[in-house]
């Protein structure tokens, strides 16, 4: 479905008026439709000639399309039964009538568009209410009916004001609409619903997000559309490299070869790849010869000691401060056929050789790009590889004990925690048969994605030949 979004945030009002996480908001999503594939009008701080021109590019450009989103961010009020959407031009604290219709959008300005178009479905998204005016201006809005094929969200109930900060950086109600807005085949009346259970929820009850709706049809702003980012700078054919058509050129059918799952057709075709000319790579062959030879090396011994020598193999393809092969071998660890977060379902294999270097100035580049690229999944991740090193404490409680029959020590383990976060269960599921000290370590090390000199462990009790408690395992 072609969709059409004017999303606005405005922050700079005057004087008590400032706001700190509208742009914020606005911006993320303007991100997120773009990474969607939508046509977006994006404008921030906008003063009254700002709106004139928006709202005329908004209605023509909705001929065109199936379906228009509407998004604001920033200070909104209802005074003398009219429902107004500021400009940073806005009189916040004495308006009238004249101002109000001189520098605001009214929302009815954005129905009657919409009523004027033939466009199917219609979202309109108003994450306002951000603060408390003076002289007879109501900070929550007047009634309002949504148009047929219209759905009206609203950040916050009648009566209630919404939170300008509240979710790391954004709004209360625009950081818990972001969580779903990615989301696969989730409606439009469902992803509110949980951005409604979510915001009640974060606001311990003094902040529930409204909708209206007239909606007859079902919309879904992703449906496998959504691409990584916007700013990756590589074509979409090798972000979803399943979209991938090769041409008859020797680095393509090279290409094709290691997509194959065959080490019989993979060996040769590494071998042929020394003998091919860098210089005549585009930037997308490259990074998808990368992501190729990364997963080729969990069967191919040519790709396996290319893998090994990583560093020196690499610099054949260093062009211009960057290394687009290192940067298909980065992504290709955390992001599937599908351009989509792999989930902790990570390419593993060589992880060491990859991760040694990112302490080399001449791949610095390259762990930027993956740092960029992991920034919104952080919460999802233990470690993201980069120069600058931390450590990772986890921390094992584990209790002593002497086996009844051999006398033999042991310990079992009852929780391991990382960052709060209970890992046991994946650990435990890791485990196998193995038990010793440096086991354990390893495991974790895997678990985490992360080089095992950052992973520090703190346990009450030494740990030296563990069991989890209850796996009924005999020493």
């Amino acid at each position: 479905m072609k969709t059409l979004a004017l999303v606005i945030g405005n922050n700079d009002y005057p004087g008590r008026g400032k706001l700190e996480n509208a742009v914020n908001d606005a911006n993320a999503i303007f991100n997120v439709f773009s990474r969607l594939g939508y046509e977006v009008l994006y404008k921030e701080n906008c003063v009254v000639t700002d709106y004139d021109e928006l709202l005329e590019q908004f209605e023509n450009g909705m001929a065109s399309v199936d379906a228009s989103i509407f998004y604001f961010a920033g200070h909104g009020f209802e005074f003398q039964g009219e429902n107004y959407l500021t400009s940073i031009e806005s009189p916040l604290e004495n308006p009238t009538v004249r101002l109000c219709e001189r520098t605001c959008i009214r929302l009815s300005e954005i129905t009657d568009i919409i009523k004027r178009s033939s466009t199917k479905v219609n979202i309109i998204i108003i994450d306002a209410c951000r603060g408390s005016f003076d002289r007879g201006v109501s900070s929550t809005f007047a009634s309002v009916t949504a148009p047929e094929g219209t759905i009206i969200a609203f950040s916050t109930s009648p009566g209630e004001g919404a939170k300008d900060s509240g979710f790391d950086g954004h709004s209360l109600y625009t950081g818990a609409l972001l969580q779903y807005l990615g989301r696969e085949f989730l409606s439009v009346e469902e992803l509110f619903k949980k951005t409604r259970k979510t915001v009640h929820n974060l606001s311990s009850g003094t902040q529930t997000s409204w909708e209206h709706t007239s909606l007859v049809g079902d919309f879904y702003f992703n449906t496998g559309q959504l691409v990584h980012s916007v700013t990756i700078p590589y074509e979409e054919s090798v972000v979803k490299d399943r979209l991938f058509s090769p041409d008859q050129s020797d680095i393509e059918q090279i290409i094709l070869k290691l997509k194959s799952c065959d080490w019989n057709e993979q060996n040769p075709a590494m071998v042929k790849l020394r003998g091919t000319q860098v210089q005549n790579m585009t930037e997308n062959q490259k990074f998808l010869l990368g992501r190729n030879i990364l997963q080729s090396s969990s069967h191919a011994f040519e790709s396996q000691s290319f893998m090994k020598d990583l560093a020196s193999n690499l610099r054949a393809y260093n062009s211009g401060g960057k290394n687009d092969v290192l940067n298909g071998i980065l992504f290709e660890m955390y992001f599937d056929n599908n351009g989509d977060f792999r989930q902790g379902k990570f390419k593993k294999h060589h992880l060491d050789e990859v991760f040694s270097l990112r302490k080399l100035p001449e791949y610095e580049a390259s762990f930027n790009f993956i740092k960029e690229a992991l920034s919104e999944y952080r919460e999802s991740l233990f470690y993201i590889p980069e120069k600058d090193d931390h450590t990772i404490d986890v921390d094992v409680l584990a209790n002593a004990h002497l086996a009844s029959e051999s006398n033999e020590a042991y310990e079992t383990i009852e929780s391991i925690i990382v960052d709060g976060k209970d890992i046991t269960e994946g650990i435990k599921n890791m485990r196998g048969f193995r038990t010793s000290s440096e086991a354990l370590k390893q495991i974790i090390t895997e678990y985490l994605t992360a080089p095992e000199s950052l992973v520090n462990i703190n346990s009450n009790v030494a740990i030296q030949k563990f069991k989890f408690h209850y796996d009924g395992l005999d020493f």
